[in-house]
């Protein structure tokens, strides 16, 4: 009975070492798999969030557009043109310039509202929910055969995604601009909308030049969340894309 409690007993540790490391080579070789995916170019990376910006603006264009008080943003858009008109023909100096295109713009900002809004839960399903539940993939980037990917060779985490979307997506961005469009003046919103709109430009631009010239290829984003973007256009990268 001691020899056969002893023999149960060195099975079951033998089974356990076995087990753990089943696992750790699982592990090894899910990073291996992730280390060895070629970087996607720029190009690659570039046209798959114009289509995907596409995607999202179409879509959204569509369902704000039976909300939208068109008449009064044809309104808008003819006093735009007219008021750059009489500041051409020298009919007004650049102070009252200047405050009818603010004034303008900001009443244009309040009609177009809704269509703000719906952007921003467009992007927020379909740049963070979307991506994640399709494995790193929109719709660009399945066709441009990319994905994003963890730099720890797991699965892409929602917190990751978010971080990420909210920085290059400019979805963090357009949230600050839409509340300083409900809660301030057209000044405030002038200036602040500005500002916020040239510092997403800022992000873009120095993503783009550390994507191009990094050795990482990796934009701020990418900094942050932990993330890469890698090919699945291999036959090898593709088995990566696909698990």
């Amino acid at each position: 009975m001691v020899k056969s409690n002893k023999n149960q007993e060195g099975f079951s540790i033998e089974k356990k070492l076995k087990e753990t490391r089943s696992k750790k080579n699982l592990i090894e070789q899910t990073q291996d798999k992730s280390k060895s995916a070629e970087k996607a170019l720029f190009i690659q990376r570039l046209a798959a969030f114009l289509l995907d910006i596409f995607i999202v603006s179409m879509i959204a264009s569509l369902l704000s557009y039976p909300f939208l008080d068109l008449e009064s943003i044809d309104k808008l858009n003819e006093s735009s043109t007219q008021v750059v008109e009489d500041y051409m023909s020298q009919k007004i100096g650049i102070g009252e310039y200047t405050d009818e295109s603010l004034s303008i713009s900001y009443e244009m900002a309040r009609k177009q509202g809704i269509h703000s809004l719906v952007t921003i839960f467009l992007n927020i399903l379909y740049f963070v929910v979307f991506q994640v539940k399709n494995d790193g993939q929109t719709i660009g980037k399945r066709l441009l055969r990319i994905k994003v990917s963890s730099q720890d060779g797991k699965s892409l985490g929602m917190n990751q995604m978010i971080f990420r979307s909210l920085i290059i997506n400019s979805i963090f961005i357009d949230m600050v601009s839409f509340g300083i469009l409900l809660f301030t003046n057209e000044t405030i919103y002038f200036y602040g909308a500005g500002i916020l709109g040239m510092i997403q430009l800022t992000i873009i631009a120095v993503s783009g030049f550390m994507i191009m010239f990094g050795q990482k290829r990796q934009g701020i984003h990418d900094l942050i969340a932990h993330t890469d973007v890698v090919k699945c256009n291999l036959v090898k990268e593709m088995e990566i894309c696909e698990n």
